[in-house]
């Protein structure tokens, strides 16, 4: 096996692995009023299989965006350079602050809370010449960072027109803990590329997330979007542009 089929394997098994982690963090409470373990199964592959649609479509974004820009990226876990080095008392909070912190959550609120940022990308940064910079620049790498949730998004829509409303929600939790621009997560990725895109597409995901609970998909498209432009051009004019 080559170089780049292991590295390929690898990435397939960190896929598999952030599937299994929400597949745990969304079905772990199948909202029954009592457990029947033949329907608790069976929610369980329905949201898999959700869930497998979720992680496919970010990861589809972020790899297409990246090849765009003449670059690719790998995806990880989050934190996920905590996990392979050796297990350590002294390094259990920073085990906390990691995918597990998701699956915690998930048993302690009994399944009700969702708390989804399980996985992040790295960045393949090639010399492209013929550009005015050879590498990525950081407003690349948010570029490549909205890509993904972007395509979250989309599926969030298709969902929405199938009226599947798990799906619907599943993908609102995916981006919206995304967007923290916190860590090597999405969400701080924008952030650190542009305080402007980073406030566009905050404000465009979450008011979508709000207003297609009871709007339609192109209601809640154009509202969004008119939202968010009005509030990127106001922030850049009075905080970025009238301090420079």
């Amino acid at each position: 096996m080559n170089l780049k089929s292991k590295n390929s394997y690898k990435e397939l098994k960190t896929i598999f692995v952030i599937v299994l982690i929400l597949t745990f963090i969304f079905g772990f409470n199948d909202n029954s009023p009592s457990f029947i373990l033949k329907n608790w199964l069976l929610n369980l592959v329905y949201v898999f299989i959700l869930v497998c649609l979720v992680v496919l479509f970010n990861v589809l974004g972020y790899k297409l965006t990246a090849k765009y820009l003449g670059s690719g990226v790998d995806i990880k876990l989050w934190h996920q350079h905590k996990f392979e080095k050796e297990f350590s008392l002294k390094n259990i909070p920073g085990y906390i602050i990691s995918p597990v912190l998701g699956i915690l959550v998930a048993l302690f609120s009994n399944g009700r809370l969702f708390f989804t940022p399980v996985s992040t990308f790295h960045i393949k940064d090639y010399n492209v010449y013929g550009r005015k910079f050879p590498k990525l620049t950081y407003f690349n790498h948010g570029l490549i960072a909205v890509g993904g949730l972007f395509f979250s998004f989309v599926l969030m829509m298709f969902f929405k027109i199938l009226t599947l409303e798990k799906g619907v929600s599943m993908s609102s939790w995916f981006i919206l803990w995304n967007l923290l621009p916190f860590s090597e997560l999405p969400g701080a990725r924008i952030f650190f590329a542009s305080r402007v895109m980073y406030l566009f597409s905050l404000i465009f995901f979450l008011s979508n997330i709000f207003f297609i609970k009871t709007l339609s998909v192109i209601s809640s498209l154009v509202i969004s979007f008119f939202f968010s432009i009005v509030l990127a051009i106001v922030y850049f004019y009075f905080v970025e542009y009238m301090k420079a």
